[in-house]
């Protein structure tokens, strides 16, 4: 059934997406009305910026967005400048390329990390294309988006937390570029002790800090932590919930089921706490870094617990859910779920944000089976 899923969304969506595509503008725009590639040009943009004497200045909505229609063409609609100035870093060489080359460029390196993560995890041929091509993948990479990378990362890191803590740790470092991806990593390296991966981690984040204030000025810090996050939170006060159909998180359902921000921020609250207990009183008794019933219950608590989460952002879930499907009978349903969790959040089914905590329940009970078998023998 995955595979026919994967096989459907490239037979059936991308040339569907492709047929939209208006090709009489600067950077050719799809049936939404934004350039191929849409999240990439923030991006590139930043690559450009990277060079340019005042980047910081982006952080200012109408600024950015007249910056973005100057190589966009008009009545372009409003972009956010909301990453971290860091992101200028991995973002320069991209820059300096036209558009669609570094768009190509970008999509390729993604598919390569990611295919190389998945060999750590297993080297069974017939999950790459269904993994590959996931629905989260997929939109991912409609979208120029993080989604190969960071799961690339954050599987890498899961594997590698015990054996290579120092690599791990930098990989870790790393994803503070996009730091919605690891807020809950630091609970579980707390609760496994793993000091080396924890210290290798901070002294990367903040090698990344002093390069990009070396490069771009310290202030740049300073006006992100001002404008850049509440540039962010605009997405999430939109009091026209235009990011629902790609938010599976508790906060985005709880909204479009007409909650009001500060309750489904309430309500959020109590899932963040959830998620937070449940990974440390799984990662306390520290099961290994091959167990994946551990590592699918930390992905679905990290996708779960948190307001901001694109549904691309949920292909390293998707990738362990797969994983344990394959890897045991009991496993069926919910998996299957989780991996089609972006296509249940872009139909409008009532709830799909309920599935990795559904997940996560049920893993948390089969490893406490589990562990009350051990203690037994």
């Amino acid at each position: 059934m995955l595979a026919i899923t994967a096989v459907l969304l490239l037979i059936v969506f991308v040339p569907y997406y492709l047929a939209t595509i208006d090709f009489g503008w600067p950077i050719p725009r799809d049936g939404t009305t934004l350039v191929v590639g849409r999240d990439f040009l923030n991006f590139w943009m930043y690559g450009q910026a990277a060079v340019e004497a005042d980047p910081v200045r982006y952080y200012d909505v109408p600024t950015y967005w007249a910056a973005t229609e100057a190589v966009t063409g008009p009545d372009y609609p409003a972009q956010l400048w909301s990453y971290p100035p860091s992101m200028m870093l991995l973002a320069a060489p991209f820059g300096q390329l036209p558009y669609f080359v570094a768009l190509a460029l970008w999509t390729v390196m993604g598919m390569a990390l990611y295919a190389a993560a998945l060999r750590l995890w297993t080297r069974d041929l017939r999950l790459i294309f269904p993994l590959m091509f996931a629905p989260a993948a997929v939109f991912g990479m409609m979208s120029g988006q993080f989604a190969y990378v960071a799961s690339a990362a954050i599987l890498t890191v899961m594997r590698w937390r015990e054996e290579r803590p120092v690599t791990a740790g930098i990989l870790l470092g790393l994803l503070t570029l996009k730091p919605q991806l690891g807020l809950f990593f630091p609970i579980l390296l707390l609760a496994t002790r793993n000091w080396r991966l924890i210290l290798a981690a901070g002294a990367t984040a903040l090698v990344i800090i002093g390069l990009t204030g070396l490069l771009w000025d310290f202030t740049t810090w300073k006006v992100y932590l001002e404008q850049g996050i509440a540039n962010q939170s605009l997405v999430l006060r939109d009091p026209e919930k235009l990011g629902g159909p790609f938010m599976p998180t508790i906060f985005m359902n709880a909204r479009i089921a007409g909650a009001s921000y500060d309750l489904a921020m309430a309500i959020q609250g109590v899932a963040a706490a959830i998620a937070v207990v449940m990974i440390w009183l799984v990662f306390r008794r520290r099961p290994a870094a091959t167990d994946l019933e551990a590592n699918a219950l930390f992905l679905s608590a990290a996708v779960f617990g948190t307001p901001y989460m694109l549904a691309y952002d949920s292909l390293s879930l998707a990738t362990t859910a797969v994983l344990l499907m394959v890897s045991s009978d009991r496993w069926k349903l919910t998996p299957t779920l989780v991996y089609l969790l972006p296509l249940l959040q872009l139909i409008g089914l009532p709830g799909p944000a309920l599935v990795p905590l559904v997940f996560a329940g049920l893993l948390m009970q089969s490893l406490r089976s589990a562990s009350g078998v051990s203690h037994e023998r």
